[in-house]
């Protein structure tokens, strides 16, 4: 089953329930072994050419104890001419508020001076996973690219198994500067298949269980939110049911089905103490009380207390062309909605058009076992051609680093 399947239709407790080990498969098929590169001569550390012996009264060398001697120092393995990279990443590399703008300004501002690389970026339309697919069948692969895991095209491990990406493992190997045990075990693993690492970290998503809301709504409604997180799931409910309002279009809360629901699906079993896989991630656990808990949840706030009308809803309208709970949140027609804690700086910021309220931020309250639920994915970049593998590499230091 296709993880975006519950969009085409009325999400059942049993397609919830599909849909929730589907989308599992893809999330922590994620947890794989490492992997790695056609093998690379690492950046060597550009050290002065050993001394010559000092002059003495011995002897003139033989003829062949000179052809044995040196006649040059080895050359380091990254070439000191300018050198320029393409690196496929995700679209808005130039626009101010594009996903890529800190990649381009970093590049510019504090690794192309050091290194004598230039980073050209391509700007991913429709997203990564799409467009590396394209261009690898035409042959025209960039050097580097991200690697999608849930954002942006969830492709990073196909496209890995499939030889577009180039394993890494080499170059680790061979460069005492890179440190792989400063990472985490499980987001390394998620980089990596069949052993092999094929990509380094870039960024992660830590949990979707920041709750944003809309301050005219709760305050017209006359409900409070403790920012801390101090509640509990019952008095969501309520709340939510509050800040509903049918005849005006307005909608206390909308839980994500579709698309990222492995992301969020695994949020929620974990609200009700549930897992989808059991720790060494060989034994399905959907199917336990407390996992199926967390899937009814979604259900019946959906058709038990009508928080949403539509779960397929199609959003037109919103600033910036944005669609799903975000865009009808930015409509000022959602309440809440939860998410990472990466739209605190979108709200909050000096400026900001995509919403004209004022948005509230708390933490999700908490499951029925007094836990919040929570979850941590991410993505990398990696090498997809070898051409140039030394200066690519030296760009996967730079942008996984502190």
């Amino acid at each position: 089953m296709n993880l975006t399947d519950i969009g085409m239709g009325r999400p059942s407790r049993r397609r919830l329930l599909g849909i929730g080990g589907s989308a599992l498969s893809l999330l922590l098929a994620a947890c794989g072994g490492e992997a790695a590169p056609a093998a690379a001569p690492a950046k060597a550390d550009p050290t002065k050419a050993p001394a010559a012996a000092a002059a003495t009264t011995a002897p003139a060398p033989t003829a062949a104890a000179a052809a044995a001697a040196p006649t040059k120092a080895p050359a380091p393995a990254a070439a000191a001419a300018p050198v320029t990279i393409e690196i496929l990443t995700r679209d808005g590399v130039e626009a101010p508020t594009g996903h890529s703008q800190f990649f381009n300004n970093q590049a510019k501002k504090n690794f192309t001076p050091d290194s004598k690389i230039t980073v050209q970026f391509v700007d991913a339309k429709p997203n990564v996973g799409e467009k590396l697919f394209v261009l690898a069948a035409a042959n025209t692969l960039p050097d580097g690219s991200w690697f999608g895991v849930v954002a942006d095209g969830e492709n990073g491990r196909e496209q890995a198994q499939k030889g577009i990406f180039k394993p890494l493992d080499d170059l680790i190997k061979q460069d005492s500067r890179f440190e792989k045990g400063i990472y985490f075990k499980s987001f390394m693993d998620v980089l990596a298949v069949a052993g092999k690492q094929y990509a380094v970290p870039i960024h992660t998503h830590y949990g979707t269980n920041v709750l944003y809301y809309n301050k005219n709504l709760t305050d017209a409604a006359g409900v409070k939110i403790p920012d801390d997180g101090s509640w509990t799931i019952d008095e969501f409910i309520e709340i939510a049911k509050k800040l509903t309002k049918k005849e005006a279009d307005q909608w206390g809360y909308w839980p994500v089905t579709a698309g990222m629901f492995s992301e969020f699906g695994a949020f929620n079993v974990r609200q009700f103490g549930g897992e989808y896989f059991d720790e060494e991630g060989k034994k399905l656990l959907i199917d336990t009380p407390e996992s199926r808990a967390g899937l009814e949840w979604i259900h019946s706030s959906i058709y038990k207390h009508l928080l949403i009308d539509d779960p397929n809803r199609k959003i037109e309208g919103a600033p910036l062309g944005l669609t799903g709970q975000r865009g009808l949140f930015a409509m000022g027609k959602l309440a809440m909605h939860n998410t990472t804690p990466g739209l605190v700086a979108e709200y909050k910021k000096p400026g900001t058009t995509e919403v004209n309220f004022p948005v509230g931020i708390a933490l999700f309250p908490k499951g029925k076992d007094g836990k919040r639920g929570t979850q941590a994915s991410g993505s990398g970049m990696g090498l997809t051609k070898v051409d140039k593998q030394a200066a690519v590499w030296e760009w996967l230091k730079f942008v996984s680093n502190k």
